[in-house]
């Protein structure tokens, strides 16, 4: 793994297209603290993301720190362009890139949408879609992009705190 951070003051922003699988970003969790996580795929309504259990008073991370790192909670689709490319809600950056990233742990994890009988499920790459009962819906994730708020309140959850 060769991973490149460039560092939180270099890139204020990142427009849409040039978002990718690999990249490391962080985002102001609170007055103190940062959090980051990185890109793993990019489908329709945003990018799956990881969100990471490192947090920091400084953004500021290195290839170790990301190594050692894990999934603090489920996978999530971010409002890409809400968040890196208008930087209409929250402060998040793209702040360094892991080159060749392949996705772990990522086999099991499929989100739906659609409703009654238009129900489909897909994984995080957008393929492999099926049609499923409107009763297995709520067995995955549903694609639905979040925001700062609904970010920071999945991260408050797990850390059993309040936003």
């Amino acid at each position: 793994m060769f991973v490149k951070i460039w560092g939180w003051d270099k890139k204020k922003r990142t427009m849409l297209r040039f978002i990718k699988p690999g990249d490391i970003f962080c985002f102001q969790y609170d007055q103190s603290k940062y959090c980051f996580g990185r890109i793993i795929s990019k489908i329709m309504t945003g990018h799956v993301a990881e969100i990471l259990d490192y947090m920091s008073v400084e953004p500021i991370i290195n290839e170790k720190i990301l190594n050692n790192s894990k999934r603090l909670m489920q996978v999530v689709i971010l409002d890409s362009y809400s968040l890196f490319d208008r930087k209409s809600e929250g402060d998040w950056r793209i702040i360094g890139h892991e080159e060749n990233y392949v996705p772990q742990n990522v086999e099991n994890i499929y989100f739906t949408y659609g409703v009654a009988s238009s129900c489909k499920r897909m994984d995080i790459f957008s393929e492999n879609i099926i049609s499923i009962d409107e009763s297995e819906k709520s067995k995955y994730i549903e694609v639905s992009p979040y925001g700062d708020i609904d970010v920071k309140q999945l991260v408050a959850e797990k850390l059993n705190e309040d936003v």
